[in-house]
């Protein structure tokens, strides 16, 4: 009886570490948001009219241990620099009419939802680094430009026709472990199946807090 007792303690003993970095037997269940930076590589001239964007949205992770699946939605907004803009409807206007035209809107609103598998590959005590990789789809919707010449008018500008493509994306992040807070940033390259060229690199920055 002694011998079962210390064969016990024993097997409790070296299964702790195991526990502690595995978790909970089960899957667990967490909720978060998360802050983007993006920079897209826009087919023609949106590329060099189009800078950072910039938003949010939310995630809920599905946690088996060291893996875990995580959905996410997210919203981000890209306005055209306007001085670039300026200068290539410059190039396009007569030079009589180019002198004191102003340009508004040309709003681009970029929708998106993910499932991502997260592997952690190096679980520390406080730090997780991992890889993260999954798919989804991206909606691309541009609001039509307004350009406006003095003494004449405003004249609409049409944008990019709205497009909802599928996507692909890969990646790394970090993990910081706060009790029952967790704090995370990683890096992702999303490949947006756009018209007219077979994909749109999309470098992806994310920061965030799971609850």
């Amino acid at each position: 009886m002694k011998r079962l007792v210390l064969c016990c303690a024993v097997l409790i003993a070296l299964s702790a570490p195991v526990h502690a970095q595995m978790g909970p037997i089960g899957p667990s269940i967490a909720f978060g948001v998360q802050g983007d930076a993006v920079n897209l590589n826009l087919p023609g001239i949106y590329s060099d009219i189009y800078g950072l964007g910039l938003g949010g949205g939310v995630h809920f992770d599905v946690k088996f241990g060291l893996l875990s699946f995580r959905l996410s939605g997210d919203y981000l907004t890209l306005s055209p620099d306007k001085n670039k803009y300026l200068a290539y409807a410059q190039t396009i206007l007569p030079s009589s009419l180019a002198s004191g035209v102003t340009i508004g809107g040309g709003k681009i609103d970029v929708y998106s939802a993910n499932l991502n598998l997260k592997w952690t590959l190096l679980p520390l005590p406080i730090i997780h680094v991992y890889a993260t990789g999954g798919g989804g789809y991206v909606r691309l919707s541009t609001a039509d430009a307004t350009v406006t010449i003095p003494g004449i008018g405003s004249f609409p500008v049409k944008g990019m026709d709205a497009q909802t493509k599928p996507a692909l994306n890969a990646g790394a992040g970090v993990d910081l472990h706060f009790g029952g807070l967790e704090l995370f940033g990683e890096l992702k390259i999303n490949w947006i199946m756009t018209e007219g060229k077979s994909s749109s690199e999309v470098p992806l920055a994310t920061v965030g807090l799971t609850f």
